[in-house]
């Protein structure tokens, strides 16, 4: 298992009539756990971080894709975007991923709790123009490692996996069942796609997605032709965190400690990882109907009870706000238009709007203070998240970790994410669990 494990630190310090009692420097951080019904696991692995192109989160788009579809709540803004490609080009992305074993074989993924669907890309798979839909070299895609061979536990008749992107891409394959092996655990004969058609930009290292989301929100539909899908022909199935659950190899839990030293950033599987942390706040996850009448749990969507920053001049507090999503595949925060518009302002100096979703502030700009409350506890944004040096480009200009969303769509991503433990606990719970890293 990649990443180091904190050891406790044993005294051998003679105090006049013996030896002094081992510390555990995690006992503290083992009884917030406990109160919050969590365990601290062996099972965890190292998050690396690579820089892809194009977009900010292909999670936003499946959002807008799901939104057009109309399969959520009707809520449309008429200042929609029609997708990020309007996001300038310099500003590359970064996102996380992990090793993934599939079968005998092990390849990096994207760990992404706003998607529920994982699938690899198959070694003869298609690559199309996304704007043309003319077949191009499979390099064009920019995956990594292509799937050799066929589903190791069999495949699924009559069944395919149908994801379309607003930016542009899409993919298609057929379904089927493998062991899948995530920091030590074996998920057996859990659902996933050999994807053999793909309109993709990918990282040059990731060979796929690892699903992390619920129920509600995977994609397979009856049928081998994806130009017959509908919400009609929609097949719900068990995503991997649930069929962990249900196995019971593990907990049906997931946790991130995201850190941009990928020495410290890690993801844990049935608890959370090693790290030192305070008490954690506990928030249930929300149901939405779709048009259809159905309810159900589709994305990590929680109540935020209020936004606060702070500069050397400013002091704000947005309250009333709509819920959010958690999301590990968008990389920075996706706030109503003013909230973000009033974050930004108060960078030192005040950060530039790009286009109608980013801002861009001088890389060495001084971010506020960002505190979330979730659960009535305050959650710190680290400052070293708040910019991303990793976007730099000529002039001295970083992109800001702060970013408008639409309605339906606003989402804590990676920017939140970073220097906390987030727990995602799919159980007949259904919350998620949020604790500041004090190491």
């Amino acid at each position: 298992m990649a990443g180091f494990i904190l050891q406790a630190l044993v005294g051998s310090l003679t105090l006049g009539l013996g030896a002094a009692a081992p510390v555990d420097h995690m006992l503290e951080t083992r009884s917030f756990a406990a109160q919050a019904g969590l365990a601290i696991t062996e099972n965890y692995h190292t998050l690396a971080r690579v820089s892809r192109l194009p977009g900010l989160s292909r999670t936003y788009d499946v959002l807008q894709q799901t939104r057009r579809n109309k399969i959520l709540m009707e809520d449309e803004d008429p200042n929609d975007p029609e997708g990020v490609d309007n996001l300038r080009a310099e500003l590359h992305q970064v996102e996380y991923i992990m090793q993934v074993g599939i079968g005998a074989e092990t390849y990096y993924m994207i760990p992404d709790t706003g998607s529920s669907d994982t699938w690899i890309i198959s070694e003869g798979f298609k690559c199309l123009d996304p704007y043309y839909g003319q077949e191009i070299t499979q390099e064009e895609c920019g995956f990594g490692p292509l799937f050799k061979g066929d589903f190791p536990d069999g495949k699924i008749e009559n069944q395919n996996l149908n994801i379309s992107y607003l930016s542009g891409d899409y993919l298609n394959g057929p379904m089927g069942f493998a062991n899948i092996t995530v920091a030590n655990v074996t998920v057996p004969k859990q659902q996933f796609s050999i994807v053999n058609v793909a309109s993709f930009g990918g990282d040059g290292v990731s060979s796929g997605i690892l699903g992390l989301g619920l129920r509600g929100l995977t994609a397979a539909f009856t049928g081998s032709d994806p130009r017959n899908d509908t919400i009609d022909n929609l097949v719900n199935y068990s995503p991997l965190v649930e069929t962990m659950g249900a196995s019971m190899v593990a907990d049906p839990i997931l946790s991130f400690a995201m850190s941009r030293d990928e020495n410290r950033s890690f993801i844990a599987f049935g608890g959370v990882p090693p790290v030192k942390t305070g008490e954690y706040t506990t928030v249930p996850i929300q149901q939405a109907t779709t048009n259809s009448g159905k309810t159900d749990y589709f994305y990590y969507d929680i109540v935020i009870d209020s936004i606060s920053w702070n500069s050397s001049t400013i002091k704000q507090t947005a309250t009333n706000l709509p819920n959010m999503l958690v999301d590990s595949g968008t990389t920075i925060n996706l706030f109503p238009r003013n909230v973000a518009a009033a974050i930004n302002n108060a960078y030192s100096p005040p950060g530039q709007q790009e286009d109608n979703m980013v801002w861009s502030v001088p890389c060495d700009a001084v971010p506020p203070t960002l505190d979330i409350v979730i659960g009535g506890k305050a959650i710190r944004t680290h400052p070293s998240s708040m910019i991303l040096p990793e976007t730099a480009i000529e002039g001295n200009r970083c992109l800001s970790g702060i970013g408008a969303g639409q309605p339906g769509s606003y989402i804590l991503g990676d920017t939140f994410m970073q220097e906390i433990v987030a727990v995602f606990d799919v159980s007949d719970k259904k919350e998620l669990k949020f604790a500041q890293r004090l190491d």
